[in-house]
């Protein structure tokens, strides 16, 4: 059995991890479960956070940064205004001019 948790570099896809752990004075071992999402390699995931612990929200990344519970709504109220803008005027923008 390999007890290693390496990935290849580009992987795109779920992750989970159990990190198991033995107390040896009682004999009592526990699993801690990671759930990680990847795309090309790096931590990512725009719907949600991306390492959930034991199920629960832990951090979120998208393209490889970090960012706190604030920071990530942020980035999604950004997400849906661009998305907005680009459906209303496309993506390069609105060009129509029209006589001043």
């Amino acid at each position: 059995m390999s007890t290693t948790n390496e990935l290849p570099p580009d992987f795109s896809g779920i992750a989970q991890l159990n990190h198991i752990t033995t107390n040896y004075e009682t004999g009592i071992t526990s699993v801690v479960v990671y759930t990680k999402y990847y795309r090309n390699g790096v931590l990512h995931r725009e719907d949600g956070p991306s390492v959930l612990l034991e199920g629960k929200p832990h951090e979120y990344w998208v393209h490889g940064r970090q960012y706190s519970e604030e920071e990530y709504g942020h980035f999604l109220a950004k997400k849906a205004l661009k998305e907005k803008l680009e459906s209303k005027f496309g993506e390069k923008g609105y060009s129509q001019r029209g006589k001043i």
